[in-house]
């Protein structure tokens, strides 16, 4: 999204994750690649540099999950695009209220693009944390044992979390997990996901499969 401030050019971008909780460290991250060996110079003279060789991309959440993501009232159900806020001249088309304006309005502001480049800069991907997938398969929460027991399971035939997300072949993860997790992981690399974006503090939905295949598939018992 900030690649349309043209300000932002001289900067690489990173991604980090926050720390509410020892699980949740490492969700996002940056990715490098070094020859031998890797410290701190070698890492932030990637940076700096902008070094597309050894600066990978960077690996980030869905922003549309952001609570405050797009525009819009909460209290009537109200979520407004830039252009339909605007049109709306700022005001909630139910109450007539002021709206709260989100991040993607505030970036369109400052930008002086139309559309993000992405050729001259370090990559990005967004990805779903897996544990999340698993109990969207699963039709559990993420903290469930039997969600839990997959999610162990595949760390310890398949790999890290980053690799079965991005790298590990399909058949492998469906080998392990199952026909519907790896489809599901095999939509989320294709960025083939249902999404409702947040705004005015309600967190936005990213799921992997949209309500209306979650039902047909809780009925045909494939989680």
């Amino acid at each position: 999204m900030n690649r349309r401030w043209s300000a932002l050019d001289k900067y690489a971008l990173v991604s980090n994750s926050d720390a509410h909780s020892l699980e949740k460290l490492g969700r996002e991250a940056n990715v490098f690649s070094f020859d031998s060996g890797i410290d701190y110079h070698k890492i932030i003279g990637a940076i700096k540099n902008r070094d597309k060789e050894k600066f990978l991309c960077t690996l980030e959440f869905f922003p549309e999950e952001g609570k405050y993501h797009l525009d819009g009232h909460r209290g009537c159900g109200v979520c407004l695009t830039p252009a339909e806020t605007k049109k709306n001249h700022y005001l909630c088309p139910k109450c007539k209220r002021p709206v709260t304006v989100g991040v993607l309005h505030r970036v369109d502001n400052l930008a002086d693009k139309k559309e993000a480049e992405k050729e001259n800069f370090i990559p990005y991907k967004n990805v779903v944390p897996l544990q999340e997938i698993i109990a969207e398969c699963f039709g559990n929460g993420t903290k469930s044992k039997k969600v839990v027991a997959m999610y162990d399971k595949l760390l310890g035939e398949c790999g890290t979390e980053f690799e079965i997300l991005l790298d590990k072949s399909i058949d492998e993860i469906r080998a392990c997990g199952g026909e519907v997790l790896g489809e599901a992981i095999d939509r989320m690399r294709r960025g083939n996901i249902f999404i409702r974006p947040g705004y005015d503090g309600e967190f936005g939905v990213v799921k992997i499969f949209n309500p209306n295949e979650r039902r047909k598939n809780l009925q045909a018992n494939l989680f």
